[in-house]
């Protein structure tokens, strides 16, 4: 394994990095400590070519411009919360809307767009890990609570990379982290209508016209969101409109056990995932982003990446049939995502 930092620019006087690592297993990833995103994941495939497998940017700046969160960790709130408030106890508390009424994601400046302090970024045992550190102050966002967050990255030589999420509060709050990673198995040469899937959940969350969950639980069964067996991710995407961007309800969330299957037939790519988190965020998107990579040059037209969103549902702040986000003082928030990249098939 081979790893190397260097200073990729400034934003507001904090430098920003950028941390490479390779693998004995053929995975080049870069990771910076602004939003703590992955910047780029390549990946050899059978011809011994490197393919662009996640959707990153060139600079520091294109960053901050850019609406679709490619590669960060997203929070306080992963995700939507309606009308952009909450109530904890007998206090509402107003957030910063940033999609119409609703808050996505964290609102106008979110983890996303913060500089992180990196903590370590050494190799033990052929594990490279690399940790970063925010904190939240009490009102960011319109959030309660002095927040502190450590984001762990893990990479081994057998392509694993797992993503460790651990924070604290001083007071009660809602919290839901996620990592946004735009993934083509196909290095972005084609759409992702075939690549083929497999989601373990007997349940997805319906949603409204703003993307903001019924509150219903319903079954896949029957519908196009079943995807308990593999099925090319194009094989009813009419039925759904023009992409899927739902959250389903995993069945088994754990660390051993992947409850996301994702392969590409032809470049025999597979990623699977593993999260201790209660569900997924599924989102196949057709909108060309606001600012663009020239260096990965996307397919003209249709589904260009999937999405897979490891958190806590949309919205649960606001309602109570869902799994509680309220995190308490002396409570610690702690879950684990593991991305693990495969050729010729996926962990089963």
């Amino acid at each position: 394994m081979n790893f190397f930092a260097s200073h990729w620019g400034s934003i507001d006087g904090d430098d920003v990095m950028i941390y490479s690592i390779s693998t004995e297993g053929g995975l080049e990833i870069s990771i910076s400590n602004l939003g703590a995103a992955m910047v780029s994941m390549r990946f050899v495939n059978d011809e011994n070519e490197p393919l662009n497998l996640a959707y990153g940017l060139l600079r520091p700046s294109d960053y901050l411009k850019a609406d679709y969160y490619p590669g960060v960790i997203v929070g306080r709130y992963a995700n939507r919360i309606a009308n952009a408030k909450f109530t904890i106890g007998s206090e509402e508390y107003a957030l910063s809307a940033n999609e119409g009424k609703n808050i996505l994601h964290g609102g106008k400046i979110g983890f996303s767009h913060r500089v992180w302090e990196t903590l370590m970024f050494e190799e033990h045992n052929g594990v490279c890990m690399l940790e970063f550190y925010l904190k939240s102050p009490h009102g960011d966002q319109g959030f309660p609570g002095n927040v502190d967050v450590w984001v762990v990255y893990q990479i081994t030589d057998d392509n694993q990379v797992s993503i460790s999420y651990r924070a604290v509060t001083d007071r009660p709050t809602h919290l839901n982290l996620t990592t946004h990673g735009y993934f083509n198995l196909g290095g972005f040469e084609t759409d992702v209508l075939d690549h083929m899937l497999r989601i373990d959940a007997n349940h997805y969350l319906p949603v409204n016209s703003e993307l903001i969950p019924t509150g219903e639980i319903r079954e896949v069964d029957g519908s196009p969101f079943d995807f308990r067996k593999f099925k090319a991710v194009g094989a009813d995407i009419d039925l759904v409109g023009t992409c899927y961007d739902h959250c389903f309800v995993l069945n088994n969330p754990k660390i051993d056990n992947p409850s996301v299957l994702l392969f590409n037939p032809k470049t025999h790519i597979g990623l699977s995932i593993y999260t201790t988190q209660p569900g997924i965020q599924f989102y196949t998107p057709m909108n060309r982003p606001n600012v663009a990579n020239p260096v990965i040059k996307l397919p003209e037209k249709g589904n260009w990446a999937v999405c897979m969103e490891p958190q806590h549902f949309p919205n649960s702040p606001n309602e109570g049939r869902f799994p509680s986000t309220l995190l308490l003082p002396g409570q610690e928030y702690d879950h684990t995502t593991i991305l693990s990249i495969t050729i010729g098939g996926v962990d089963k």
